[in-house]
C-alpha cells in the first residue's frame, strides 16, 4: 500500500519500502513506504490547506460524510477483517470486534461536535481591565488545534484509529495518522474510505515507516499543533519533551500494569475465569488487560488451582482461513459466545521480549507453575507464584500472556501493591461487599477502577486515560475540548 499525502496515494520520496508479514505465518502481505523528512513536510504543508478545507464544511455535512463513511465501512466489512487478521496475525472474532466498535465512535464524536458552543459571560460581574465592562458582550469560543498527529499503535490498529481520527476530524482539525509499522494495512485502508466518503485529501493523510524516524520528524516537525498517541511510556515521554518545547498540546495513552484485586469474599471461580480469559485475549496485548493477580492468601490456592485449570485448556495457533472465519464470527461482539485461539504475539522480537520478562521474574525467586515456553512469535499462556517485592509487581509491564499471582493478608496491603506501581491507568477489584468494592476504587491510584469486573472496561462516553507515567489527557467525549483552542471575543460597548 501507499501513504496517503495531499489527496494522493504515494510512494516514499527516495522509493523505500518496509515489508509488511503475518506474524503468525510469515508469508509477506505487502509493502509500505519508508516515508523521508521530505515527506513528512509535505503532509504538514498539505494539512494547513487542508484544515481550512474541512473547518469549511458545516458539522451537518461533516456529519453527512461520516454517515457515509459508515456506509462504506459495512459494505467492505469482511475485506478489512481479512486484512487486519492476516497483518496481525490474530483471529477474524478479533478483527471484527474492532470494526463493531467504530461506528459508535463516529457518530457520538459528531454528535458532541455540535454541542461545542461556548458560552457568553454575564455583563459587569467584574470590573475588567478598563473598569467598564457592564456594556461589553464577552463571548467564549471553541477554534480547532489546527494539525493533529494520530499515532495508532499495532494491538488494535483500526479500533485505536478510530478512537483518535474521529475525535480530530469532529474538532474541525486536520489529521496526519502514522499507523503502526508491523500492522498498518487495515488502518491505510480505513483512511482511504474516509476520502471515498468525502473528507478532503488534505484533510486527512498517512504516513508511514518506523516510529523511530517517522514517528519523530512528525512529532518535532513545528507545524503539528498537536499528538494523540496511545503507546509505551518510554516513547511518550519523548513525545511529552518534544511538544513541550513549543507549548503544543499532546494526549497520551501509555503503558500500565493493572492491578486485579480480588478479596477473599469474592466468588473464586467466577473472579479466576474472568482473570484468565482477559489476560488471554489478544495474547495479552491490550494495554487495560489486567496483568497483576492480587489475591487474598486465604483463597489464593484455589484461585490458583482455578486458573491453571483453564490455562491449561486454551488453545494457541492461526488458522489462515480468514474467509471462513468471517462467516462464522461476522457480528458477534460477546467473546464468551465463541471458541477463539489465543493468536501470536506482534512479532519476534516482542515474544523474545516477554520471555526474558518472565526469566527475569524467575530468577527474582517466582515459580514457574505453567508455561514459559515460546514458539517463534507464538507465546504459550503462562502462570507464574510471585511476590510483592518483585518487579513484575510493580513497574514491570509484560505486554503477553503472563499471570503472575500475587498474594496479601490484607485489604489494605492489596491496595498498597496496587498503587506501588509507576503506572495507573487502570484496575479493578471482585468482592461481594459493594461498600468494600467501593473504597479499594478509592484508595486505588489509576484513572479507572472497576468493581466485580475486569480491568478491560471502555467506552466512548467515559473520559478514559491514566494517572501517573500511564499518560495524560484523556480520550472520550470529552477529547473535543482537548483538540480545541479556548478563545475570548469581546464586542465592547455591545450593550446600550
Amino acid at each position: 500500500m501507499k501513504m496517503l499525502i495531499g489527496g494522493k496515494k504515494v510512494d516514499s520520496g527516495d522509493k523505500k519500502t518496509i515489508d509488511v508479514i503475518n506474524p503468525a505465518t510469515g508469508k509477506f502481505l505487502d509493502t509500505i513506504p519508508m516515508a523521508t523528512e521530505k515527506d513528512i513536510d509535505n503532509a504538514v504543508k498539505y494539512s494547513k490547506i487542508g484544515q481550512k478545507e474541512w473547518a469549511a464544511i458545516p458539522i451537518m455535512e461533516r456529519e453527512k460524510i461520516f454517515d457515509r463513511f459508515l456506509r462504506i465501512l459495512q459494505d467492505n466489512k469482511r475485506e478489512l477483517i481479512a486484512l487486519c487478521a492476516r497483518e496481525s496475525g490474530k483471529s477474524a472474532f478479533v478483527s471484527n470486534f474492532e470494526i463493531e466498535q467504530m461506528p459508535p465512535l463516529f457518530r457520538g464524536y459528531i454528535e458532541q461536535s455540535k454541542r461545542l458552543d461556548g458560552r457568553i459571560l454575564v455583563p459587569g460581574t467584574e470590573l475588567g481591565h478598563d473598569g467598564k465592562t457592564q456594556n461589553d458582550m464577552i463571548m467564549v469560543v471553541h477554534e480547532p488545534l489546527g494539525t493533529v498527529a494520530a499515532i495508532v499503535p499495532f494491538n488494535a490498529p483500526m479500533l485505536l484509529l478510530a478512537y483518535k481520527v474521529a475525535p480530530i476530524l469532529a474538532a474541525g482539525n486536520a489529521c496526519i495518522v502514522k499507523p503502526p509499522t508491523d500492522n498498518p494495512l487495515a488502518a491505510i485502508r480505513v483512511c482511504e474510505m474516509l476520502h471515498e466518503a468525502g473528507v478532503p485529501g488534505n484533510t486527512l493523510q498517512v504516513v508511514t515507516g518506523s516510529g523511530s524516524k517517522v514517528g519523530n520528524w512528525l512529532v518535532s516537525h513545528p507545524g503539528i499543533n498537536g499528538v494523540s498517541m496511545t503507546g509505551s511510556t518510554e516513547v511518550g515521554l519523548e513525545i511529552a519533551q518534544t511538544m513541550a518545547k513549543r507549548l503544543a498540546h499532546c494526549g497520551l495513552e501509555l503503558g500500565g500494569n493493572d492491578a486485579y484485586i480480588v478479596l477473599d469474599d469474592a466468588n473464586v471461580e467466577e473472579a479466576a475465569t474472568i482473570a484468565t480469559q482477559t489476560r488471554m485475549t489478544n495474547a495479552g496485548q491490550v494495554c487495560i488487560a489486567p496483568k497483576r493477580f492480587l489475591v487474598a492468601n486465604s483463597i489464593k490456592k484455589a484461585f490458583t488451582d482455578k486458573v491453571l485449570e483453564l490455562v491449561k485448556n486454551v488453545e494457541v495457533g492461526y488458522d489462515d482461513d480468514v474467509e471462513e472465519q468471517i462467516d462464522q464470527f461476522l457480528g458477534i461482539v460477546d467473546c464468551a459466545d465463541v471458541n477463539v485461539k489465543m493468536c501470536c504475539i506482534i512479532n519476534e522480537k516482542a515474544a523474545i521480549n516477554i520471555g526474558n520478562q518472565v526469566n527475569h521474574t524467575i530468577s527474582q525467586g517466582a515459580k514457574l507453575l505453567y508455561g514459559g515456553k515460546r514458539d517463534k512469535t507464538f507465546y504459550y499462556p503462562t502462570v507464574l507464584e510471585a511476590t510483592k517485592d518483585m518487579d513484575i509487581a510493580k513497574d514491570l509491564e509484560v505486554f503477553g500472556p503472563v499471570m503472575p499471582i500475587i498474594g496479601f493478608d490484607t485489604t489494605e496491603e492489596a491496595i498498597e501493591i496496587a498503587n506501588a506501581s509507576k503506572y495507573g491507568l487502570s484496575g479493578c477489584v471482585m468482592t461481594n461487599d459493594w461498600q468494600m468494592g467501593m473504597y479499594v476504587a478509592q484508595k486505588c491510584e489509576t484513572g479507572g477502577m472497576i468493581v466485580n469486573g475486569t480491568t478491560m472496561y471502555r467506552n466512548v462516553m467515559q473520559p478514559f486515560g491514566g494517572y501517573k507515567m500511564s499518560g495524560m489527557g484523556r480520550e472520550g467525549l470529552i477529547t473535543l475540548e482537548e483538540l480545541t483552542q479556548t478563545k475570548d471575543i469581546v464586542l465592547k460597548g455591545f450593550y446600550k
